[in-house]
């Protein structure tokens, strides 16, 4: 009987401390995800006036900025910040290749497309790990 009883607090004990590391793991993504993009957003704003949104959205519009730079700060960074205002042109550039097939090895000629796909289905949908308050960062 008192085998059980261990057994029992082993398992409720090892299962609380899985939570918790399962928690803390989601909270330190979230904060590195918080920093990126943030990092993101002054990288733009350093270059173009106007609040985060509108400051990616130059970012992204400008041609003289790398395509792997476009895909990766801007486009990355308006979906994390789920901007309906740069949905329509995220839209306009997007070729429905939601896995990026297209784009492998391509991200110096190219916009991801993996990562407009991503970028739309954050602003259009839930995403986890989006920082809507960063808009008017």
């Amino acid at each position: 009987m008192r085998n059980n009883t261990t057994m029992k607090r082993i398992l409720i004990i090892s299962g609380i401390g899985i939570l918790f590391l399962w928690i803390l793991s989601l909270l330190v993504i979230d904060v590195y995800i918080s920093r990126e993009t943030k990092h993101n957003i002054e990288e733009a704003k350093a270059l173009y006036s106007g609040n985060a949104e509108e400051a990616l959205i130059a970012y992204l519009q400008d041609d003289t900025n790398s395509y792997y730079d476009r895909s990766h700060v801007a486009i990355w960074t308006l979906g994390k910040i789920r901007s309906k205002k740069a949905l329509p042109i995220l839209k306009d550039l997007y070729m429905d290749d939601p896995t990026g097939e297209s784009c492998v090895g391509n991200h110096d000629t190219q916009l991801c497309q993996r990562e407009l796909s991503k970028a739309i289905v954050a602003i259009e949908h839930w995403s986890p790990f989006t920082h809507k308050r960063l808009q008017d960062y």
